[in-house]
């Protein structure tokens, strides 16, 4: 993905991905998972239902992380395949939930998370339609206002998903606060924010950032963007050798998506997906993959 590097947040965030992002090799991905969403939908993501129509891959969770969108903390998402235990809503959100914390755990390297180093998942449970995540080591935090809004929605997000439950509600070493960072609300469970504000515009869904796919494979993209249409490009090296504008199933505010067969000789290659601004035609909300074609 080459949304604009996380330098161009706030001065204030980048100390704190640099705090949470030691410069260790990001994980291997599994091969990109084939069927890797459902039918399309033309409406925003509900309470529990997951951004472009998609369910999770078999054994896989959806994980959230945050990328920089002209300098906003944006969420995207990947599939990680994790041991969850007894397969339980609070085992797979634990599991999830750790990954998140984690940002180095994410496959693509622009993508992080702006909870502290020292945030840990010390259990969690169900109740009815809440899911409880009880963390330590996340007390102080310097996200700032935006950026400590959009770390706890990628919380909420990884949480609902994992656990199939709309709410989610925070404790701190076992007990309840009433705020966490001087900037969110946590006396009641927390909701899924409006996914236009929250998620970034533009998804490649997959494959994913260190794929490994056949030569005939399905691009999977999804948008919140103006008259339902995401451009992409393909380049091997500095040479493109496809490129495209797709039409989405809807248009912003609601999250389209779009499948198109792609076919590529074996090789490495960066698929970009992207919004053309139609005030100066400028690539808006990139988002893109490096993957290998065998």
């Amino acid at each position: 993905m080459s949304v604009d590097r996380l330098r161009l947040l706030p001065l204030i965030l980048v100390a704190l991905v640099a705090a949470c992002t030691p410069s260790t090799p990001v994980p291997t991905p599994p091969a990109s998972p084939a069927g890797s969403a459902a039918a399309s939908s033309s409406a925003a993501p509900g309470p529990t239902t997951e951004p472009g129509g998609s369910s999770a891959p078999a054994g896989a969770l959806a994980v959230y992380y945050l990328a920089s969108d002209k300098g906003d903390p944006k969420l995207v998402r990947e599939f990680h395949r994790l041991p969850v235990g007894d397969g339980s809503p609070a085992a797979r959100t634990k599991a999830a939930v750790t990954e998140m914390l984690d940002g180095r755990t994410a496959y693509d390297p622009d993508y992080t998370s702006l909870w502290p180093a020292s945030a840990r998942v010390r259990a969690t449970s169900v109740e009815g339609d809440t899911v409880t995540v009880d963390l330590s080591g996340a007390a102080v935090n310097g996200a700032g206002s935006l950026g400590s809004v959009q770390a706890v929605q990628q919380l909420v997000w990884t949480a609902t998903a994992a656990s199939g439950k709309p709410a989610v509600r925070v404790l701190l070493d076992g007990a309840r606060v009433d705020e966490l960072w001087g900037h969110v609300d946590t006396r009641d469970p927390l909701r899924r924010a409006n996914a236009a504000d929250t998620l970034l515009p533009v998804w490649l869904i997959d494959p994913q950032h260190g794929a490994t796919v056949g030569r005939e494979f399905t691009m999977h993209l999804a948008g919140m963007v103006f008259e339902a249409t995401v451009n992409y490009e393909i380049r091997r090296g500095s040479t493109v050798v496809k490129q495209g504008a797709v039409t989405l199933s809807a248009g912003a505010p609601a999250q389209g998506e779009a499948k198109v067969p792609v076919t590529l000789e074996p090789g490495t290659y960066v698929i970009e997906a992207f919004e053309i601004s139609a005030r100066d035609g400028s690539r808006q909300h990139q988002d893109n993959h490096t993957i290998t074609v065998r």
